[in-house]
């Protein structure tokens, strides 16, 4: 059972000053995304795993709270707001699909340190998006000819650039078709006789829904950096583009295998 005082660090008697506070957490999601075929997608998947590179990259705008701290949304809006951009490929793992993201940035801490828990790759980066307002002209819904724009960049690097222009109203994503979500938890001893974490695992969510969908044209820049290997990756066909919103809780994540590295030790040079 989740220990609520000390779910996550920095550890005090009262539990206020956790990082992140326990699940079951809510999201309430704008994106903006693409529908891909990427070349190069296998050199920025675990050896373990597959993919025939079909891909999706989305840059999206979050609000989300836990159970916990309902409150923050009027006490500390900054700890509930957070940008978010990621590549996720469809990757087949023991003959089953799943949707993995090889590369995900966020720009907030306690996001991404949340991400870590249950195995997004999450790194901080700035990110920006176009933003709706009703009461501004041309830019006040989802329409027709609409162009919206978004961009991750981290360091000196680009990351991600991507533009939709909305064509009309959809009735579902590409992303059904991924099957669910795979991560992969990876925390790496730090001392004698003690166990390495490296599990897959996939992420449930308890409730989702879907506002308004909208599906056009898009294009995807993506560029990389010094340390994240975006360069491995060049965009082969651009399926489709889209503009949708979504509703979801997380209470578990759950294990799905774990992975186990064998050493064979060759005693006296035999084989």
């Amino acid at each position: 059972m989740t220990n609520e005082i000390d779910f996550t660090m920095p550890i005090t008697k009262s539990g206020k000053s956790q990082t992140v506070f326990p699940p079951p957490w809510y999201y309430g999601v704008t994106y903006i995304a693409s529908h891909v075929k990427l070349e190069g997608a296998d050199n920025v998947i675990p050896s373990f795993m597959k993919t025939d590179g079909e891909g999706w990259v989305y840059i999206a705008e979050f609000i989300s709270t836990a159970e916990a701290n309902w409150d923050y949304m009027y006490q500390e809006p900054d700890l509930v707001q957070y940008m978010e951009g990621a590549i996720g490929l469809k990757v087949e793992y023991k003959g089953k699909n799943y949707l993995y993201f090889p590369f995900m940035w966020v720009d907030k801490d306690w996001a991404l340190v949340r991400g870590w828990l249950d195995g997004y790759p999450k790194k901080i980066a700035n990110i920006r998006m176009t933003r709706l307002h009703p009461l501004l002209p041309k830019y006040n819904k989802p329409e027709p000819g609409l162009k919206m724009g978004g961009y991750v960049t981290r360091g000196g690097g680009v990351m991600v650039r991507l533009r939709v222009e909305l064509k009309d109203r959809a009735d579902s994503l590409p992303l059904r078709n991924f099957g669910p979500f795979i991560n992969v938890r990876r925390f790496a001893s730090r001392g004698d006789n003690e166990d390495d974490v490296y599990e897959v695992v996939s992420r449930q969510r308890d409730e989702s829904r879907y506002g308004e969908i909208w599906k056009g044209e898009a294009e995807v820049e993506l560029q990389g950096y010094v340390n994240d290997e975006l360069q491995s990756l060049s965009v082969e066909q651009v399926l489709g583009g889209y503009y949708y919103t979504l509703y979801f809780r997380v209470s578990k994540t759950v294990l799905v295998d774990k992975i186990r590295k064998q050493v064979e030790k060759v005693i006296g040079g035999g084989d």
